[in-house]
């Protein structure tokens, strides 16, 4: 993963505890420092070895430290420059949800290692989509819960999530997501 995303982790971490908490987590994941370059690619290892030790410093399951760090997401990349793409791809949840691979087509140009999910949209109606989620990383599932909450709470969106049970020999997740009445 590109070190843009282990920024996004320490930032989010030291929200919930500051520098101490952080400087806990970093060791306990056996990461030596924390200069990521944020257009450079990392292990995925090492992203996934923030998480656990986070879940393990701050007492919370993966899933929700998952789910936590998708919403921050949301904010970081929207704070830190890539708030003007996310506008070129949508000017609401859904219409964000449909460009989700474009926009990371477009993203690729200047990560030329990055390897996106891809995103399939079923309008189901007006009001009810299914997203499915393909990507060569397992066990996401929570944090592309959290995406989707922070994107609806970008668009002012209200919506009700549902991660689906996935079928036996199935390759990717779903989301079902309900549009709620404002």
């Amino acid at each position: 993963m590109y070190g843009l995303i282990n920024q996004a982790v320490k930032e989010m971490i030291c929200a919930h505890g500051g520098e101490a908490l952080w400087s806990t987590v970093r060791q306990a994941a056996h990461i030596p420092n924390d200069d990521w370059d944020s257009l450079e690619p990392y292990p995925d290892s090492a992203t996934f070895a923030l998480v656990e030790a986070a879940s393990q410093q701050m007492g919370l399951p993966q899933s929700e430290i998952l789910r936590r760090f998708g919403r921050h997401w949301i904010l970081f990349t929207a704070h830190h420059g890539y708030g003007e793409i996310m506008d070129m791809f949508g000017q609401d949840l859904r219409s964000c949800l449909k460009n989700l691979n474009r926009m990371h087509g477009h993203m690729g140009v200047m990560m030329p290692h990055l390897r996106p999910p891809r995103f399939v949209v079923d309008e189901l109606s007006a009001d009810h989509l299914i997203v499915h989620y393909y990507s060569q990383r397992k066990g996401l599932g929570e944090f592309v819960i959290g995406l989707l909450e922070g994107l609806a709470e970008k668009y002012g969106e209200r919506i009700a999530l549902r991660h689906l049970p996935r079928v036996e020999g199935s390759d990717h997740d779903e989301f079902e997501v309900s549009f709620l009445p404002a």
